[in-house]
């Protein structure tokens, strides 16, 4: 089973209210830059299943859910968000590596810990 969930406009809602830290990829099928980026944010993913299991992850196809891409205003694409209950920490643009996201979300850990 893969540590990052795929979200639509139908099942949004279970991402959208969960109580702690969330991270969700906006992607397209057609984005090259984020079909060959996917797998660094999956070992992300399954990094912090293994440290942290609180974290939630996910992943959203904006063709599919153009509202949702709206309301986030979501322009580039890859476009990673980090929320904490529901409301937007960190908005992480384009392609990162592995040790870029980790240190970004530890940043966030940290400030969320305060």
């Amino acid at each position: 089973m893969s540590a990052v969930i795929a979200y639509n406009e139908d099942n949004y809602s279970d991402f959208e209210g969960f109580e702690g830290l969330a991270v969700i990829r906006f992607y397209a099928d057609w984005c090259t830059p984020c079909v060959q980026n996917f797998p660094v944010f999956e070992r992300l993913a399954v990094h912090y299943a293994e440290v942290k299991p609180e974290i939630k992850f996910g992943k959203l196809n904006v063709d599919q859910s153009p509202i949702l891409t709206l309301r986030y205003n979501v322009y580039g694409l890859p476009s990673t968000l980090i929320f904490k209950n529901g409301q937007i920490m960190q908005r992480i643009a384009g392609v990162k590596s592995l040790n870029e996201f980790k240190t970004i979300l530890s940043q966030v850990l940290d400030e969320s810990s305060d």
